[in-house]
């Protein structure tokens, strides 16, 4: 007979799907952050100009967040560690080929392609994470986080391994994804797995996911996402305009790096606070709060206290929402949890860089600070559409004790007592009797 216990928890091995979904998206948000990193070595080699450039990373953009919806059914059909494994190994292999320069003829389909890991890890990553934990908020914080600090890694390893590897770059860029990918796929629980059962997830994608209230909260995403978007490209142009700063200034790099760490530690922060505090509250808390320090930024001059401040705060409680909106969807949609985090990381995104086209149209109209003021205020209706959706959100009851030892007896197929309907718990947390 196998042991009992009394943390449900246990039942998906603790905090290694935790571990496994946040190593996964640590290491392909690395390999994402080549693209950038080698546009030069495409301009000076290849002769693409920067129309040419914009179109590539406006391609690679699309690829990776438009598909989210649809491969996130790829998770909720066949398993969430499955799919974030070969996400990994679609990023490392193809994105490690950008290294040599292909052709011109192969670049934008190879581009087109890679993206694709990207879309499908977010959805399959984060609803990983989330299994056998109690704060699933604090998960997804951690997922992001982690995905953070690997695109900010990416630029540095790459350049190392161009220094070192000589002809057989390809294959050692692409070698730490190919074995991050296994490492998941054997260190993987090999427990109850809600993607797997087949017989409880819809076999074509949900539109009502679209028209419903996760469609609701994935457009609160876009308005959250929007000043994100303009501080990490238009506001290091405000500031060649309004102060004078060349691009190559390290104030500009300074304020995309404070920004980024800021805003994986808000992520962080709030997941901590979403299982003490009402989230529909801190949700709103946080984005209303995000506007006056991003609005602030336009008047500080950057490489003051005030500004790094202000920068900071900005890049806290900008990124603070995204776990609360993760979550909300995937609860909103138990049988299609992936496809519903698919939308707020993927459609939420691209109607964010959406958006963004016509805050760049603006700025050529009113000027750069007057269109950035405009994305800086959209937080507001984000919050706005986000209260009118949560008080719809299920909220999963602490534990108790029966439903404790079902959860494990179900789990080692001891059957020690037939479970409850109440009882049937997923893997994530959320009943499957939603």
């Amino acid at each position: 007979m196998a042991d009992l216990t009394l943390d449900p928890s246990r039942s998906d091995t603790g905090r290694r799907p935790l571990v496994l979904g946040t190593f996964g998206h640590t290491v392909n948000d690395a390999y994402t952050a080549f693209l950038p990193a080698v546009l030069p070595m495409f301009h000076l080699q290849l002769g693409l100009d920067e129309a040419t450039l914009a179109a590539l990373v406006a391609v690679f953009a699309l690829s990776a967040s438009l598909p989210g919806p649809l491969l996130g059914k790829l998770s909720d059909r066949f398993g969430e560690a499955p799919v974030t494994a070969a996400s990994v190994l679609f990023s490392a292999v193809l994105l490690s080929l950008l290294a040599v320069a292909p052709s011109i003829s192969l670049l934008f389909p190879l581009v087109a392609v890679a993206g694709l890991g990207s879309a499908a890890i977010h959805p399959a990553g984060s609803m990983l994470v989330r299994r056998g934990t109690s704060r699933p908020e604090l998960a997804v914080a951690l997922f992001s986080a982690g995905g953070m600090f690997g695109y900010a890694a990416g630029p540095s390893l790459l350049a190392t391994a161009r220094e070192l590897a000589g002809p057989a770059l390809p294959f050692v860029l692409a070698l730490p994804g190919i074995l991050a990918a296994a490492t998941i796929l054997v260190f993987a629980p090999r427990g109850r797995n809600r993607g797997a059962s087949r017989s409880k997830t819809r076999q074509g994608f949900d539109w009502r996911l679209v028209f419903g209230p996760v469609g609701l909260i994935t457009l609160a995403a876009a308005f959250a996402f929007l000043p994100v978007t303009a501080v990490l490209n238009g506001l290091p142009l405000f500031l060649m305009e309004r102060h004078g700063l060349t691009d190559t200034h390290p104030a500009i790099a300074g304020t995309l790096g404070t920004f980024s760490l800021a805003a994986a530690l808000g992520g962080i922060g709030v997941g901590f606070l979403a299982t003490r505090l009402s989230r529909k509250w801190l949700l709103a808390a946080v984005l209303v709060g995000s506007v006056p320090a991003f609005v602030v930024l336009l008047w500080l001059a950057p490489g003051t206290f005030g500004f790094a401040f202000m920068l900071s705060a900005a890049g806290a409680l900008s990124y603070a929402a995204t776990p609360i909106l993760v979550v909300a969807s995937q609860d909103l949609a138990p049988r299609s949890g992936a496809a519903a985090s698919g939308m707020v990381f993927g459609l939420g995104s691209a109607l964010a860089g959406l958006l963004y086209f016509g805050i760049g149209a603006l700025q050529s109209e009113v000027g750069v600070g007057l269109a950035l003021s405009l994305a800086f205020i959209a937080p507001v209706l984000a919050a706005a559409l986000a209260l009118l959706v949560l008080n719809r959100v299920p909220r999963v009851p602490a534990t108790s004790l029966s439903e404790a030892l079902c959860a494990c007896a179900t789990a080692s197929g001891t059957g020690i007592f037939p479970c409850a309907t109440t009882c049937a718990l997923s893997c994530n947390g959320v009943s499957q009797n939603a």
